[in-house]
């Protein structure tokens, strides 16, 4: 139903103000340690809150303009994204919150397109938590590939985690499903993969996973390629 959409899809952004706010909080614990920073640390941390406080107000606009739907459709924004500055903001957020966290990314040959850009972050948000969690405290890898296909554009998220079972792959994107994982007692109770496929689904587009077990898994979104609003 209506209802349960709206609220399952409000109890996930909820979880998404989890990472700003564990940013924002270290960041804080930083700037307040006796440590001298340098301007750069410092310049470095301003930026940081900055942008986490963007991203916080920017959920909490989507959770009311969520909330104010009676029967309409949820209506995805068309905002213009610099795909650089994208990722590049999620892998700093993620080099804060996981120092060991190893994230590499490459944009072939695109420069921005037309999306919305709170749910795309919360693709990336879920996308990303999910490849540190699911990875060996050794190996926490993850490289990001955006790249052009026909008329859409293609998000490619490789990690080299514990994998996927045959098996399990059909139930991932469903909702409460968790992979039982040695790295991840304390996991979150698996709502990610299924918000991600609710995601993809306002955005008109598809996720789809390929995966080896012991080797990693590639997570990859397809979304139409939208040059102007």
């Amino acid at each position: 139903s209506l209802f349960k959409l709206q609220y399952d899809f409000i109890n996930n952004v909820t979880h998404e103000f989890k990472t700003p706010v564990s940013v924002i909080k270290r960041a804080g614990v930083n700037l307040r340690s006796d440590s001298d920073l340098s301007e750069k640390q410092r310049r470095h941390y301003g930026k940081i809150l900055d942008e986490e406080a963007d991203k916080l107000n920017e959920l909490m606009n989507t959770l009311l303009s969520f909330t104010q739907l009676e029967n309409n459709a949820f209506r995805a924004k068309k905002e213009e994204i610099i795909l650089d500055d994208f990722v590049k903001s999620y892998i700093d957020t993620f080099k804060i919150k996981y120092p060991d966290f190893n994230i590499n990314y490459r944009i072939h040959g695109l420069v921005k397109f037309y999306a919305d850009p709170v749910l795309l972050g919360s693709l990336f948000q879920n996308l990303m938590e999910n490849a540190y969690k699911y990875s060996n405290p050794k190996r926490r890898e993850l490289s990001i590939d955006v790249r052009k296909e026909k008329r859409n554009i293609v998000f490619a998220f490789a990690d080299r985690g514990i994998g996927i079972a045959k098996e399990e792959i059909t139930h991932i994107f469903k909702k409460f499903y968790r992979i039982e994982n040695q790295y991840n007692q304390h996991g979150s109770a698996g709502l990610g993969l299924a918000f991600c496929q609710e995601l993809v689904n306002f955005m008109e587009g598809e996720i789809t996973v390929n995966s080896k077990i012991h080797e990693g898994s590639e997570f990859v979104v397809t979304l139409p390629y939208e040059t102007a609003e």
